[in-house]
């Protein structure tokens, strides 16, 4: 559903994207059979907060520098991929990080030689596999036929399926004892739970972001906003600050925190769901254990998707778009602008526009966001959430298919989601619509999480295992929007 002002650009402008796009397109795939090494490595990348240096100590015994040569490298590799998987389409069978490697899977293929001189001229590992990428595509289309003729029953035991580039194979999630037949195709079915995409309802031990104050604060992606559903208020985090067209505020968060997309369809309205600030049973910023209400309204979700993504993009109303006009992700309250802390957008010219090592109110710095990129398998991610804060973990696959269920008791039958990437980043409800980064860059927002709890991961509460929805699907669906960089 779209609200509002249009967020999409002109169809001249697209075709001209278009054909820039193509026109690069052949260069690289050239250069490629040519066997070109023209695989830039990334510009040095900003300092990061203390707390995402944490994060990555805490979560993957890493530090910074470590985690700025994986991005780089997952980044590369990233470009390498979507020129050989057009190059050479008999040969190329995906690209993964393994710790710090890059790999490169490649068949047997005759094509396949300029391919690997590239890679190896690029650094990275090749290794030799059966099936091609395209050939695993193909298995996926004929499981999808094979699926869409079975009765009710076995699809509630798929909770979904897509291609695991490090077995070389396609891969199917499954109920717990679920056997599928040989008429399913050349497939491996995975023991699974379905994950579930949920706001938060609780009221302790969080900080909301407070509105009203003689210095209205900062917004960055990883805070919280608020809407109600049936009297009880929800919570979800600000995905990445962006820019339609026009270059009006937006944020770009998850779509099953539309309120229209948290009740039954039978409760909805039509309207656009409105979101706001939290605030307590005084009429001053939230404190944890009171009883919360709602507070100023930020804004509206002008897109809503929940199936077959899971994004919204919120248009922020005039009155509080100057303080979403920046780039920053953070896990706490930002403060408004000081002497020590001047965001970009608001540089008095006096020379000092912070830092990520400075600490602008409780936030520990922040991560400027640089542009965007796509997910790679076995890449170190980090994601920010009002709830969770910074945690950091790896992708263990792109492009998947996932069945996902709502809040318990209100949504109706779980949603099919189509190219999900999987993590082990640590999430917990209200981290929702949170960004997701591979160093300076947007990779995508978190969608849901394998809530079963366990006691096998202490700082987590249960197996970290988060889906998150990429970023250029989002923004190739709405020409015009972009994602800040300034």
């Amino acid at each position: 559903m779209a609200f509002g002002s249009p967020l999409f650009g002109t169809a001249r402008r697209r075709g001209t994207a278009l054909r820039r796009r193509r026109a690069v397109l052949v260069l690289c795939c050239a250069a490629l059979a040519a066997g070109s090494t023209n695989i830039p490595a990334s510009a040095a990348p900003p300092p990061l907060p203390p707390r995402l240096v944490e994060a990555l100590q805490r979560d993957l015994g890493i530090d910074a520098d470590e985690y700025a040569r994986r991005v780089d490298t997952a980044h590369r590799l990233s470009d390498y991929a979507k020129i050989a998987r057009i190059a050479h389409p008999a040969a190329f069978a995906g690209v993964r990080m393994d710790g710090g490697r890059g790999i490169v899977s490649l068949t047997d293929e005759v094509s396949a030689v300029p391919a690997r001189a590239t890679a190896e001229a690029a650094g990275f590992t090749v290794e030799t596999v059966a099936a091609s990428e395209a050939t695993l595509r193909d298995r996926r289309a004929g499981f999808e036929r094979w699926l869409a003729g079975q009765p009710g029953a076995v699809g509630e035991s798929i909770f979904g399926y897509g291609i695991d580039s490090a077995r070389n194979e396609l891969v199917v999630r499954v109920a717990e004892g679920t056997q599928l037949p040989i008429e399913a195709g050349l497939v491996r079915a995975m023991a699974s739970a379905m994950p579930q995409a949920s706001p938060d309802s609780a009221a302790e031990d969080v900080q909301s972001i407070a509105a009203g104050e003689p210095a209205e604060p900062v917004v960055g992606g990883g805070q919280a906003y608020a809407f109600e559903v049936d009297g009880e208020i929800h919570r979800c985090s600000f995905g990445f600050n962006a820019t339609d067209a026009a270059g009006s505020a937006l944020n770009i968060t998850a779509g099953h925190c539309d309120p229209e997309n948290v009740v039954a369809r039978s409760k909805r309205t039509g309207e656009p769901g409105r979101i706001f600030t939290v605030r307590g049973t005084s009429d001053k910023r939230y404190v944890p254990g009171e009883k919360a209400r709602l507070g100023d309204e930020f804004g509206h979700f002008e897109v809503s998707s929940f199936a077959p993504h899971d994004y919204g993009i919120l248009r922020l109303d005039d009155a509080v778009a100057p303080r979403f006009r920046n780039n920053l992700v953070s896990t706490g309250q930002l403060s408004p602008p000081t002497p020590s802390f001047v965001p970009p957008f608001l540089d008095t010219g006096s020379g000092n526009s912070g830092s990520a090592s400075e600490n602008p109110g409780e936030a520990g710095g922040v991560l400027r966001i640089t542009g965007t990129t796509d997910p790679v398998a076995g890449a170190v991610v980090c994601k920010a959430g009002f709830r969770s804060g910074y945690s950091c973990g790896v992708i263990l696959a792109s492009d998947q298919v996932a069945r996902v269920k709502g809040k318990p008791g209100q949504t109706d039958a779980p949603v099919q989601l189509d190219n999900m990437f999987i993590t082990t980043l640590c999430g917990h409800p209200g981290d929702s619509g949170g960004p997701i980064m591979a160093g300076t860059e947007a990779v995508g927002i978190t969608s849901s999480i394998l809530s079963n709890t366990t006691p096998l991961d202490g700082t987590c509460g249960h197996v970290p295992v988060l889906f998150g929805q990429p970023i250029g699907p989002v923004l190739r669906d709405h020409p015009g929007v972009k994602v800040r960089t300034s």
